[in-house]
C-alpha cells in the first residue's frame, strides 16, 4: 500500500506518518505500507496546488491513497479557497488512479467551539467528491470531552503533542485498514529512539476512540 501525505506541521510533527507505519507493522509484519510526504510549515491546499513539487509528487508513482490536509484555520478563514483547491487536487489525484483522503484537523485548544465548522467543511467536501474522510478532529473532540485531564495539544495550544499524534495515527490506521488499532503497541521506536511511551490504559483509550469515531463519524 502506497500512501502520500500532503500537508504541514500537523502532519509531520512527532513522526505521525511513521507512527502509522509502525502500528501497521505491529499489526501484521507482512503489511507493506510505503509512506511518503510533502509538507511545508504553514502550507495549505492552495500552497500545495501552486507548488510544482507537490503536484509532481502526486504524479511520481502509483499511490493508493493521497491524504490532503489544509492549514488548521483554512476552512475557517478561507472556505471557498479550501473548497476550490481541494477539488483541484482531488482531480489531479484521481487522474493518477489514487483515492483522496481528507485529513480533518482539530481546533486550537482555546477555540474548541470551531471544531464543528472544521468538521463540516471537511465532511462536505469529502461527500461532494466521493472521497474518504479521516475524522481526526472529531476523535480529538471526543477524547477531550470524555477525559478533560488528557491533553493532546502541544504547549502552543495548536499542534499535537505525542499523545495527539498517536491518536491521529490510530485514526488513519482505522481508515486505511478498516480495523481497530486496539491492542497495538503503546510504545513506538522511530529512527532508533523512543518517540512515544504511553501507559497501556491510555493508549487503549485513544485506540478505542479512534476506531469508534471512524465507524460512527457524522458531520
Amino acid at each position: 500500500m502506497n500512501v502520500l501525505f500532503i500537508g504541514n506541521s500537523h502532519t509531520y510533527l512527532h513522526y505521525m506518518p511513521r507512527m502509522l507505519a509502525e502500528l501497521a507493522q505491529a499489526a501484521d509484519s507482512s503489511i507493506q505500507l510505503n509512506i511518503d510526504q510533502i509538507t511545508g510549515e504553514g502550507a495549505g491546499l492552495q500552497w500545495h496546488w501552486h507548488n510544482q513539487p507537490s503536484r509532481e509528487k502526486i504524479r511520481s508513482r502509483r499511490w493508493d491513497w493521497v491524504v490532503l490536509q489544509d492549514r488548521s484555520g483554512g476552512p475557517l478563514e478561507e472556505l471557498e479557497s479550501f473548497r476550490t483547491h481541494a477539488r483541484r487536487l482531488d482531480e489531479e489525484i484521481r487522474r493518477q488512479g489514487a483515492k483522496t483522503v481528507f485529513y480533518m484537523t482539530w481546533a486550537n485548544k482555546s477555540r474548541r467551539r470551531t471544531q464543528k465548522m472544521i468538521a463540516e467543511a471537511y465532511g462536505q467536501i469529502a461527500a461532494e467528491l466521493g472521497a474518504v474522510l479521516a475524522p481526526v478532529g472529531l476523535a480529538w473532540e471526543k477524547v477531550q470531552t470524555l477525559d478533560v485531564e488528557l491533553n493532546l495539544h502541544h504547549i502552543d495550544d495548536r499542534h499535537a503533542n505525542p499523545s495527539g499524534a498517536y491518536l491521529t495515527a490510530c485514526v488513519f490506521y482505522a481508515v486505511f485498514f478498516n480495523a481497530s488499532p486496539e491492542g497495538l503497541p503503546a510504545t513506538l521506536q522511530i529512527e532508533g529512539k523512543i518517540r512515544l511511551d504511553l501507559a497501556e490504559d491510555r493508549a487503549g483509550f485513544l485506540q478505542k476512540i479512534a476506531y469508534e469515531t471512524v465507524l460512527n463519524a457524522e458531520v
